[in-house]
C-alpha cells in the first residue's frame, strides 16, 4: 500500500519560512533559499530553481518576500 503525503497548508509553509528568517526579516536572500533548495532535503535541479525565481523574487529588492511568494503559489494551484 503506497503512502501519499498530503501537501503542506499555507500556515506551515509560513511557518517553516519564518523558521528560515530568525531575524523575522520576512524575506530570504536569493543565494540563502537557493542554497537550501539545491543542497537540503529533496534537491531541486538549477532547471527548477530557474523556472521558480520569477515568482519567488521580488524584482526591485531581488530578495524572496515569503509571503508574497506563497501568494503567488497559491494562485498556481
Amino acid at each position: 500500500m503506497e503512502r501519499k503525503m498530503e501537501p503542506a497548508t499555507p500556515e506551515k509553509i509560513i511557518k517553516a519560512f519564518k523558521i528560515l528568517d530568525p531575524e523575522n526579516k520576512g524575506y530570504l536572500t536569493k543565494e540563502h533559499f537557493g542554497k537550501l533548495m539545491m543542497e537540503e532535503g529533496e534537491p531541486f535541479t538549477q532547471e527548477e530553481m530557474d523556472e521558480m525565481w520569477p515568482v519567488a523574487i521580488d524584482p526591485i529588492t531581488g530578495h524572496i518576500p515569503y509571503e508574497f511568494y506563497l501568494n503567488q503559489l497559491m494562485v498556481y494551484l
